[in-house]
């Protein structure tokens, strides 16, 4: 019988694994985290479980949320930069910043973690495409066009009342924008008219950073088969997302059916820390959402597997990687616990017939490519 993690981590040995979005910045900064810190302390990434997973390097997201800090998105978004300097700083003999693959793969080489950056949220440029440049020449390399708010310029598929219909303007001038200074358009999070309108805009391919199949499972957050062929045909890459109520159509309804009651219990813990002074910290709502894990378990691992096979099939080996959304996620399926597990990805991908070469892509080098292709 073959030992297909036996076989999933030689792959990972082998190839080049870059995960492109995890939240884990807001630990940095709220939490005090440390990147070589040997305990992950209720997270789900950090050097030794990336060590362990085979994982080279992260795209950092820098996300300044939307309710918690209202009217202050431009001075959280440099405060979480700043949190990363100073990680990049304080283990520079384990972590790097990198700006370019090439830069990834010398990271590599050299034995350290690549760090690459991207803002989550458009609404962290505040209107203005001086401060899309000043971003970008901190090393910030794609932007996620919204979250699950809609901003001044781009409609978000969180908000079900379209503002724009799509992208405004100065929308498309942020797309070209973006396109000339080499910094990668991300869809992720946006509604379904502004993402054909991105397409359309866009020069070069784009990517969706953390989004997973809607055939499969039926959120606005995820890419229809028709999205997934569109980013594939613009010589793109779709990540998929390892949120539980994106990879699982009954965790999604079981998650759906507590909403009042998680928002109820949310609202009263904002209240709290407004007595505080200070900005809830998004750890505070992920402890909140596992405590409604009993009631909305945690699928199997093969729903995520599912998610994969079905992206693969329909985009080809070429347009595919990882979005895992690690510290952003209430739950991943079972068995995802860190990054330490993602072999188990690539050998539910094994056994089910997908070859090594063909998966290589996916791991990281496909992103790398549409990197270099935005930088072009």
């Amino acid at each position: 019988m073959t030992d297909w993690l036996r076989l999933a981590n030689e792959i990972h040995a082998d190839s080049l694994l870059i995960d492109g979005h995890a939240d884990t910045p807001q630990r940095f900064v709220d939490e005090g985290f440390q990147w070589t810190s040997p305990d992950l302390k209720g997270g789900q990434l950090s050097a030794a479980a990336a060590r362990e997973g085979g994982l080279d390097g992260e795209f950092f997201a820098l996300w300044a949320e939307p309710s918690q800090w209202a009217g202050r998105f431009v001075e959280r978004t440099f405060q979480l930069l700043q949190g990363m300097e100073d990680q990049i700083a304080a283990h520079s003999e384990a972590l790097t910043l990198c700006r370019t693959a090439s830069e990834v793969r010398r990271a590599k080489d050299q034995g350290k973690f690549a760090a690459l950056l991207g803002i989550e949220g458009g609404h962290s440029i505040a209107n203005s495409l001086d401060l899309l440049r000043e971003f970008f020449n901190r090393g910030v390399r794609y932007m996620t066009l919204t979250w699950s708010n809609h901003n001044d310029w781009c409609d978000s598929s969180g908000e079900h009342v379209p503002r724009h219909n799509g992208l405004t303007a100065f929308g498309k001038e942020v797309v070209q924008e973006m396109n000339r200074l080499g910094m990668l358009v991300d869809v992720s999070h946006v509604s379904d008219a502004a993402f054909w309108q991105v397409l359309e805009t866009s020069r070069v391919p784009v990517i969706a950073s953390h989004s997973s199949s809607r055939a499969l499972t039926n959120s606005y957050r995820n890419l229809t088969d028709d999205m997934l062929r569109a980013v594939a045909a613009k010589g793109g890459v779709v990540m998929v997302n390892f949120n539980a109520a994106f990879v699982d159509e009954t965790h999604r309804l079981q998650w759906n059916a507590l909403h009042d009651e998680r928002a109820a219990a949310e609202t009263r813990l904002c209240e709290l820390w407004r007595e505080r002074g200070k900005p809830m910290p998004y750890r505070e709502e992920i402890e909140l959402a596992h405590t409604f894990l009993d009631r909305a378990p945690r699928p199997p691992l093969q729903s995520l597997i599912d998610h994969f096979d079905h992206i693969l099939r329909v985009c080809g080996t070429e347009h595919v990687g990882i979005g895992s959304d690690f510290d952003g996620i209430p739950a991943a399926p079972v068995d995802i616990d860190s990054a330490a597990d993602l072999p188990r990805i690539t050998a539910g991908l094994l056994e089910r017939g997908w070859q090594p070469e063909a998966l290589r892509g996916m791991l990281g080098e496909n992103l790398l490519r549409v990197l270099d292709q935005a930088q072009a």
